[in-house]
Formats: C-alpha cells, structure tokens, sequence
C-alpha cells in the first residue's frame, strides 16, 4: 500500500484530531477525570450550551460516554486523547526552540525519538553571553557534581566534567559514560591515574563508541542536559537545552540505550 493510500485511509481522522478547538479543550481536560460539562465550562471558558453540543457530536463518534462522575472518554477516546497530547507537547517544543533546532545538526537523535520530543516540554535553554560565555557548561558540571545517577555520551572535552564525574561518585552515584574513540584516548592520556581508579569502582562503567557523534547529552535523577553540533559541523560549546521531569529523564534514557548498543565497554586502560 502507498503512502498515498494509507493516508487517504486515515485522512478523515487526522482532520478530526484537530478541526476543532473545542473538541481538544475536551478531549485533553477529560484526560485527567471525569468531569461535569458545568466543571469543563469553567475550565475551558466555554459556554455550557457549546460544551453540551460537543459533546453530543463526540458521544456519537464513541469518543466519550456519561458516567456517574459526569463525562468521561472512552477507550477510543482516551487512545486519541493522548496522542493529542503528545501532539499539543511536541507542536510547542518544536516552536518554542525553533532556532535552536533549525541551526543544529540533529541526525544525532534517532528518528523514532524524534516524534516523541514533547516529552521534552519542561524544559529551557541555557546561553551563554559575553560576560558568561561558558554559562551553560558551569550550570551543567554543578548539576553533574550532584548527581545520584548519570548516564552520559561525549563527542566533547568539558573542562571539569572529570572531576565532576569523581565527585558524583565518591557521593555515591551510579555511572555510565559513553566516549567516542577520540576523546577517550584523549582522556586516557591526562586522566589516565584518575580513570584506572574509577575503572575498579563497580558504579561506574565506561564504553567506547566508534562511529561520529553529533550529539552530547546527560541524563541524571534530576535533568536531561542535551547539546547539539552546529550545521557548520562545531560544537556549540555555549547554548544547551535542559529539561526537568519524568518524560524528560525517559527520553533521555532511551536516547543513551540507542547509542549503549553501540558501544564496547572498557574494563581497563
């Protein structure tokens, strides 16, 4: 089947996901519980005859039903309900950081990520200026510090990330650094006392990657600390997207299980 027929199968409910505002309003506010058509008036500030009304259109599309809580979505409505959700996320972290996105090589991010950036929505840029120019990387080696969980890939040397790396694990952290071949040789070189000691600790865990990296981000049990290469194929060293929450940290960490699979990991120098 062409991709010009599945869509013409699918084309009547892409249209319906969005035609309508009320409806979203609806449909993502039912998300959370039932609720009473007077209760969606109030949160949405629309009318209660227009509430009623669209109601009556989405029950006979079995998108919701009347329970003993008031209105509630169906299992084909909860089913829509969340991938409007995830559409709503996705529609505003694309928007939002449009410049960042449009002037960063993003082939680093596998595409089946991609769809599901919205789970990045808590989230803000940090960017240096010219009195801080290193701004984002001094935020980002205090969060490292603290950290109870990281798991990282570096295409990049940071100044202080080793020292970081050292301090999170000596307050007990659990580690999983991924390197590319160059910078670990690189590190190897300078760090090597360092990193043979932190090699016989059973927290941390060390791999190599040999294939090109265009992306560099961090993962702990607070942040997703995510940097980018420019398209003119330089790291941007002074702009970084952080992001808060569970989604964020999930992602994350499915981003860094895309690229352990590509790795080897290393026991000892």
């Amino acid at each position: 089947m062409s991709p010009n027929e599945i869509y013409a199968i699918a084309e009547e409910q892409l249209k319906s996901f969005t035609r309508s505002k009320i409806r979203t309003q609806i449909m993502l506010s039912l998300l959370e519980r039932a609720k009473s058509s007077s209760d969606l008036s109030t949160e949405t500030g629309i009318r209660n005859t227009t509430i009623l009304h669209a109601i009556r259109d989405m029950s006979d599309s079995e998108i919701i039903t009347r329970t003993g809580d008031g209105y509630d979505l169906t299992n084909l409505g909860k089913m829509q309900a969340y991938l409007l959700d995830d559409m709503v996320n996705f529609v505003q972290i694309v928007e939002k950081y449009r410049h960042f996105w449009k002037n960063h090589d993003i082939t680093g991010i596998p595409t089946k990520l991609i769809p599901r950036m919205g789970m990045l929505i808590e989230s803000e840029i940090i960017e240096g200026n010219p009195a801080e120019v290193l701004k984002s990387q001094e935020y980002f080696i205090s969060e490292l510090s603290n950290a109870k969980m990281i798991q990282c890939v570096s295409p990049i040397i940071v100044p202080g990330y080793a020292e970081a790396i050292a301090t999170a694990l000596m307050n007990g952290a659990e580690v999983d650094l991924i390197l590319t071949g160059e910078i670990l040789d690189i590190v190897a070189e300078n760090y090597s006392d360092l990193l043979n000691e932190l090699l016989k600790l059973e927290t941390f865990r060390l791999y190599r990657i040999d294939t090109d990296v265009t992306v560099a981000f961090t993962v702990t049990d607070k942040i997703l600390v995510l940097g980018l290469f420019r398209m003119d194929g330089g790291y941007d060293v002074g702009t970084d997207l952080n992001c808060i929450g569970d989604s964020a940290r999930e992602w994350g960490s499915e981003l860094f299980e895309c690229y352990l699979k590509i790795s080897e990991e290393i026991e000892s120098l």
